[in-house]
């Protein structure tokens, strides 16, 4: 007999994954969004009161990394709650795609705190 997937709950995976997004941009605010800022062509006095946001940077650097991590269990440790099965397929496809929007919020979310990590050793 073949085992069914479990269905992940996209709404479940959704929001601890914006919090992820959000969080890492908020975190390379100092750092990050300045340089990107300089490269588009976007400049002013203004971009340097986003050094504020330097204090801030590790803990939202761990809200963000939380919430990634949170994410990642929803997804591959799914609990189903009242035991109902899904049809194979949907099943699949959910997670599946719930899979390539984590990977992508990982990423975006790891790059800039990772730039912004690494950014001592070029200055």
């Amino acid at each position: 007999m073949k085992s069914v997937p479990e269905q992940v709950d996209t709404a479940n995976v959704a929001s601890p994954l914006t919090l992820a997004g959000i969080s890492a941009l908020l975190a390379s605010t100092c750092c990050v969004v300045p340089l990107v800022f300089a490269l588009v062509g976007v400049s002013g006095a203004w971009i340097g009161q986003l050094r504020r946001m330097e204090p801030y940077s590790y803990p939202l650097t761990a809200l963000a990394l939380a919430s990634l991590l949170l994410a990642g269990w929803r997804i591959w440790r799914p609990a189903m709650s009242d035991g109902a099965q899904c049809e194979a397929d949907a099943c699949v496809r959910s997670n599946a795609a719930a899979r390539r929007w984590f990977w992508a919020m990982a990423v975006l979310a790891v790059l800039p705190i990772a730039v912004q990590q690494s950014a001592h050793f070029f200055y």
